[in-house]
């Protein structure tokens, strides 16, 4: 089953929705497109809620490595949803990369845009307070998604201008 993955630079953000059994071919094709995309400082919300894997904490940690590029940029914050009885890889994800950025796994979308939130626009110390902020994704003319299903990939475009 596929693999939905949409980069927003206006906003920072990556979003990754797996649905289905992700094969390892899958999840390699989905690294190298964050890597192509340089989306490593980016927030990440990775719904894995439908999705199964019968990916090892070998090949997890393959995934990671390969994520950590060179390690000259710090990784943004990365949320997992997954459900009750599964996210067997986002936790074992979550353990092998802890000490590389903020990272959680959650049950909800909710909780998850919550925790980001809170995390990207907490105030920092010596930073001055952002003006104002427009929330909505359809801001952003250069946001681009990629659907990923086995070897194949096809680019995923909307208009965002209606005529």
């Amino acid at each position: 089953m596929p693999i939905y993955l949409e980069v927003s630079r206006l906003h920072r953000i990556v979003t990754i929705v797996a649905r289905g059994k992700i094969a390892p071919d899958e999840m390699r094709s989905m690294a190298e497109q964050l890597a192509e995309a340089h989306a490593r400082p980016f927030a990440k919300v990775v719904d894995v809620t439908a999705a199964t894997s019968e990916i090892g904490p070998e090949q997890i940690a393959r995934v990671a490595a390969f994520l950590r590029g060179d390690g000259s940029e710090k990784r943004g914050p990365v949320a997992f949803i997954v459900d009750a009885a599964g996210g067997s890889f986002a936790r074992t994800f979550a353990q092998q990369t802890v000490s590389e950025g903020p990272i959680n796994v959650f049950s909800s979308l909710r909780q998850a845009r919550a925790w980001l939130d809170h995390i990207q626009h907490a105030p920092a110390d010596d930073a001055p307070q952002e003006a104002t902020r427009d929330h909505s994704a359809w801001t952003d003319p250069h946001r681009r998604g990629v659907l990923l299903r086995g070897g194949r990939q096809r680019a995923v475009t909307r208009s965002l201008v209606h005529a």
